[in-house]
């Protein structure tokens, strides 16, 4: 045997925040099959055990009951990564202590090197001086090696973040596997040394003098980029403001607390010394907030869109019938899973409490501010209720399992559909949620294939395939790892890492996610410019690229990739004309146009042209306002060159391709601090991360009752948020103490705690 390559799995792993001395139990979800749309259970798994002298695993043990704190302080997520060989025979293996003994080799023949890093400030201010990294260069012992974030702009020099730490798993004979521990940070937030202290920031956190632009940086009313050099995500700001508030209720005036916090992405290189050859491979991993709904999952989660990269837009018709029948079930399950964290009657716009609908938190208010035209609720005020709408989903679920919900297709929206604001088009599910560009959410073309798929007469009375029906949407994947199959390394499960540390428990590219900003994968796939990535103005150009044709596209507008359109027209009634479908313009959007996200729009290009040129349209005009009308027949109204596609993994391998995302820009675009994200965004494209909805019964009335997620006292009495209102957690109560606040849902309630606080 030969050994040819190296290969880390998973090639993206997820740590998540906490405090706790002892990591996260390993755990997954079961369905249970006397309950298809119940609470899935949480099914504790081998979970292994690292002895903090030596870095060796000792024992592996089933928790039972699986638990998430330790008294007041969660747990933190801290996966492994486990090293396979790629042999001559085209095979992969474990890298083992055994397989190193048969090459004559130990385990001191492997080496490892981890860079992680925190981008926030960076990426609103554009002063790399704003940097957090660290890097533990390259090691070959067992001892846990902190991750010590340092910035040039730290005084003193020597103050630093802590992301956690990293360990060189020493094997043995009973644990063999060549492996590494990422143990992310506690959670902390991080600030300027002021006078007086500032509540939120302990001394020993206060790193740094305000001498730099992140202390009292100013988001300009507009957002216009050239004005500070910097850039925003969207909505703006997302970081912690003077006053706390969200920065619309001051015109989008932000000046920045100069808060910083310990979430971090970046790379786990391992080499291997073999006979005067170096063979390596590397794999991306992440630090975010924890799971606080275990045992429910996303509609469209990381993974249906990494599968949409892996397989393409549509399903492949030889796939067997169970197994795509399984996955739609699975999808629309998920969907139940969403919908019940969401309090309905508010996120509609309907009035509550005596309070105006433009004053609450709901897409027919986001809308409204996109095409200032009247809030108007999607479904009837009256028939709208989250029962109500759970029990929908339960008939939509039936009908697909009997074989008898051809018209459910029909009533997804497609990812071009996402900004027809007629009623009809309100109404499509998934309704009432928002991706990150204001638009409605939509799922994966993939996704709506396969419902499709399972939804045809061709596959009436046909069982979903039972190892399919779990929670990735896959069947099983030990025995298809090999080298070429990508969507089996993507959702490999490594041992001890519980369900939290995969994709399928990440918000997708439909929106920024807690974990990270996938969408800022995107930016780069197109050789020679920056796109900004949640629309389609070109914010730079490669610093390689020479042809003057590619550098005159900064500050234009992409319009079409290989004929493909990414915006779309904004379409609906207005003020004036209520019945009607008319397009819906701005002063600021004159032609009223919306962009279309990433994921989705460039799924078929990707498929078809990746590595390749393709004919790529832009506007001639420049700026931050949107551009004109585009019209494929008229020369004069575009420009077009031809760029190429790069392709989104790394080699042959599932490494999401370093050209696309530097260690740290997966996570650049999030909260500074990652708890303002949990106040500055409300429930309604991400409710499965972030409920809103919990406590939820039927009052004899029929309807929903329950609380408001941050209430905090639980009455069972919704209270609407509201920035003022002292009876909801806010900002500083995050910052101060995130760890009480952040209630774990199980079974779609408050989990209780023991005496000394252990959920």
């Amino acid at each position: 045997m030969t050994v040819k390559e190296l290969r880390i799995l998973p090639p993206l792993a997820i740590g998540r925040l906490g405090s706790a001395p002892e990591p996260q139990d390993n755990y997954t979800l079961e369905n249970n099959p006397d309950e298809p749309l119940g609470f899935r259970r949480i099914v504790g798994s081998p979970t292994l055990i690292v002895d903090d002298a030596t870095g060796e695993i000792v024992d592996a043990r089933v928790p039972d009951p699986v638990t998430f704190t330790v008294g007041q302080r969660i747990k933190p997520v801290a996966p492994f990564l486990e090293v396979f060989v790629v042999t001559s025979d085209d095979r992969m293996e474990p890298l083992t202590l055994s397989l190193l003994r048969k090459l004559g080799l130990g385990a001191a023949a492997v080496s490892w090197r981890v860079h992680v890093a925190n981008r926030k400030a960076v990426r609103r201010t554009n002063d790399g001086g704003n940097l957090v990294s660290a890097d533990t260069g390259w090691f070959s012992t067992h001892e846990s090696r902190p991750l010590e974030g340092h910035c040039p702009n730290f005084v003193p020099k020597d103050s630093f973040i802590d992301f956690g730490r990293v360990r060189y798993i020493q094997p043995n004979d009973r644990f063999p596997e060549i492996r590494l521990r990422f143990t992310p940070g506690p959670g902390h937030i991080y600030g300027p040394k002021v006078s007086p202290d500032d509540p939120c920031i302990p001394h020993e956190r206060g790193i740094y003098n305000p001498k730099g632009d992140w202390m009292h940086y100013e988001l300009q009313a507009d957002g216009d980029p050239a004005k500070k050099g910097g850039d925003e995500t969207l909505p703006p700001s997302l970081y912690a403001i003077v006053p706390p508030a969200p920065p619309w209720l001051y015109d989008n005036v932000a000046v920045s607390r100069g808060y910083l916090d310990d979430a971090c992405d970046g790379f786990v290189e391992v080499a291997l010394n073999l006979k005067g050859e170096r063979l390596e491979a590397a794999a991306r991993i992440t630090a975010g907030p924890p799971a606080i709904v275990p045992d429910s999952l996303f509609v469209r989660s990381l993974a249906d869109d990494l599968d949409q990269i892996i397989h393409g837009p549509n399903v492949n018709a030889d796939e067997p019938a169970g197994i795509t029948r399984a996955r739609a079930e699975d999808i629309v399950r998920r969907a139940f899973e969403t919908v019940r964290f969401m309090n309905l009657v508010v996120l509609n716009g309907n009035a509550v409490d005596g309070r105006d609908p433009l004053t609450l938190d709901s897409m027919p208010e986001e809308e409204s501010a996109d095409t200032e035209r009247a809030i108007r609720p999607i479904m009837s005020p009256t028939s709208v209720d989250t029962r109500a709408v759970l029990a929908l989903h339960e008939q939509v679920f039936t009908a697909l399992r009997s074989g008898a919900a051809p018209w459910f297709v029909d009533l997804l929206r497609k990812p071009d559909e996402v900004a027809d604001y007629t009623d009809h088009g309100r109404r499509k599910m998934p309704a009432l949620m928002c991706a990150a560009d204001n638009s409605y959410l939509a799922l994966t073309w993939r996704q709506i294939d396969t419902i499709r798929q399972a939804s045809t007469s061709a596959m009436f009375g046909t069982p979903a395939e039972p190892d399919a029906a779990g929670v990735t949407g896959t069947p099983p994947l030990a025995a298809q790892l090999t080298p070429r199959n990508l969507a089996a390394q993507v959702h490999y499960a490594a041992a001890g890492n519980p369900i939290s540390s995969r994709p399928v428990t990440a918000v997708a590219n439909c929106c920024p996610g807690l974990e990270m900003d996938f969408r800022a994968v995107w930016r780069r796939i197109l050789e020679g410019i920056v796109l900004r990535e949640y629309d389609n103005l070109v914010m730079d150009i490669d610093p390689d690229a020479k042809d003057p044709k590619i550098r005159a596209l900064k500050g234009r507008r992409l319009l079409r990739v290989a004929g493909i359109p990414m915006t779309t027209e904004m379409r609906g009634p207005a003020t004036s004309d209520i019945d009607g479908s008319i397009l819906l313009t701005t002063e600021a959007n004159p032609y009223g146009l919306a962009p279309l996200e990433w994921s989705n729009a460039l799924a078929r290009v990707l498929r078809k042209h990746a590595g390749e040129m393709v004919p790529c349209d832009f506007s001639t005009d420049t700026g931050w306002t949107i551009p004109q009308r585009f019209d494929a027949k008229d020369p004069d109204n575009h420009i077009t060159i031809e760029l190429r596609i790069r392709p989104f993994f790394e080699d042959t391998t599932a490494l999401i391709s370093r050209v696309l995302a530097e260690a740290g820009e997966l996570t650049q675009g999030l909260c500074s601090p990652w708890q303002n994200d949990y106040r500055e965004c409300s429930c309604y494209y991400w409710a499965s991360a972030r409920p809103d909805f919990v406590n939820v019964e039927v009052a004899p009335t029929g309807l929903s009752v329950g609380d408001n997620f941050f209430q905090k006292e639980r009455t069972g009495r919704y209270v609407v948020d509201d920035y003022l209102d002292q009876r909801l957690v806010m900002y500083d109560d995050l910052f101060q103490a995130w760890e009480k606040w952040l209630r774990f849902q199980i079974g779609g309630r408050d989990a209780p705690r023991d005496d000394d606080g252990t959920t």
